[in-house]
């Protein structure tokens, strides 16, 4: 299988969904040195039953709900069902959902926008064969084949991807890519529950909304702990679209130590836009009278539980 030279760095945007990590995304992809993946989210890596599963095992929480299945309960006791069933799950969604992906609003393309059939097909059997011996090197080989394959490969040295899920699977990410380095976004929570609202993917409850939030806040948190600070940038939305634009895109390109350039910069100035960023329009979207209230309780509860997160009143 010929393929083109596997990037120097991996770079992995992500945060809670709704949150910057697509514009983020297609702002680098305007380097000549970087190259956006595609599809600009390659789900195989950190999607449910992804390549990350099937390495280190499902993580806690998720384990914990599909425990509650009584079936699941009775055969998961046998090890050998649990690593079955996660191979079944990886090549059937390999093959069919993040492969070609339904053409719904705000769901972009799949793997085929990429890859051939063949160098998938080649990339799976090759996975199969060689990761009962070594789980890590497979997934390693599978995950280098499918990047280097993509059809926009013209050699650059930085390769990105936005899937949201990369951020609290960060430190699952860099213990089978240690060149890894991420960038999470953030945003003003009440802004991303609104927008997430909209979404056919998301909660649909405001209140339920606030917790799933909540939720994804504290898996970052925990996983970028055990990644080390120097392969790690937060970026406030708020603050790198309109309040600090200009310090937070220097700090971004030192960061990646790429330099400024007519394609970036431009992007940046035409693109990246402040007023969309932060108008508070979940005022007026979310009706609901205890969101106010319950969201005011549960950042106060991470503050003081020490994850900062910001809010733009």
């Amino acid at each position: 299988m010929n393929r083109a030279p596997v990037p120097d760095q991996l770079i992995f945007s992500g945060g809670t969904g709704r949150s910057g990590t697509t514009i983020i995304g297609k702002l680098l992809g305007h380097h000549s040195s970087i190259r956006i993946s595609r599809p600009i989210e390659i789900k195989f890596l950190a999607g449910n039953a992804g390549l990350l599963d099937l390495t280190y095992g499902r993580r806690d929480f998720v384990e914990m709900k599909k425990r509650k299945s009584l079936i699941y309960r009775i055969l998961s006791t046998s090890k050998s069902f649990s690593q079955l069933e996660l191979e079944r799950k990886f090549r059937e969604r390999l093959l069919n959902d993040w492969w070609q992906r339904e053409r719904i609003e705000g769901k972009g393309p799949g793997l085929e926008s990429g890859v051939s059939a063949e160098i998938r097909d080649q990339a799976l059997e090759t996975f199969m064969s060689l990761r009962r011996r070594d789980p890590e090197g497979a997934a390693i080989r599978f995950f280098e084949t499918m990047v280097s394959s993509q059809n926009n490969n013209q050699g650059e040295p930085i390769w990105i991807d936005t899937s949201p899920p990369n951020i609290f699977n960060a430190d699952r990410i860099y213990r089978l890519l240690s060149r890894a380095k991420f960038i999470h976004m953030k945003r003003d929570g009440r802004n991303t529950i609104a927008s997430v609202l909209k979404e056919h993917w998301g909660p649909t409850d405001p209140i339920k909304a606030i917790f799933w939030w909540k939720n994804r806040i504290i898996s970052s948190h925990q996983a970028l702990q055990r990644v080390p600070r120097r392969n790690v940038i937060e970026i406030q939305l708020e603050e790198f679209a309109h309040f600090d634009r200009e310090n937070q895109y220097q700090r971004l390109l030192a960061f990646l130590e790429i330099d400024d350039e007519p394609g970036i910069r431009g992007y940046f100035e035409s693109k990246v836009e402040g007023n969309r960023v932060i108008s508070s329009k979940w005022r007026d979207e979310i009706t609901d009278p205890e969101f106010e209230s319950k969201f005011e309780q549960v950042y106060k509860d991470l503050l003081n539980s020490g994850i900062e997160t910001l809010r733009y009143d």
